[in-house]
């Protein structure tokens, strides 16, 4: 007999996460490839960077953030240039990545990338695009 129990927690979504990953392992031929750059200070701590991952085909990219002294300042370009130049290196032919309404919409569309699929409403009343750029 199996019982219902209600689970809120972070540790039930990182074993529920880490079962599926398991077993998505098992069909695909391609491993994740993290990838990042970052900018420094002279106390070296980050004031910009870049994480994402390539994925067979695939560079996904998860995270790009400027801290607001370094904005306008061209590090977020030269950012997501470095990781796209290292993903085709390791064979990534399209770039994906996520952004909302309020975020960098208009400086991934300067980059290069596309709006593929928007959710309105997101999550209440914003909009959340899918974006993807041919390497």
């Amino acid at each position: 007999m199996y019982q219902l129990k209600s689970d809120d927690s972070v540790e039930l979504n990182d074993e529920l996460r880490a079962h599926v990953v398991a077993f998505n392992k098992q069909h695909f031929n391609a491993e994740r490839v993290p990838l990042g750059f970052k900018y420094v200070n002279k106390n070296c701590d980050t004031v910009a960077g870049i994480h994402g991952y390539v994925f067979g085909n695939w560079l996904l990219i998860s995270w790009l953030w400027c801290d607001d002294f370094t904005r306008g300042k061209g590090l977020a370009t030269r950012l997501l240039h470095e990781l796209e130049t290292k993903a085709i290196a390791l064979g990534a032919t399209v770039a994906q990545l996520d952004t909302l309404d309020f975020q960098a919409k208009p400086f991934y569309e300067k980059n290069g990338y596309q709006v593929v699929y928007q959710m309105a409403n997101y999550p209440l009343n914003g909009c959340r695009y899918f974006m993807e750029k041919k390497l």
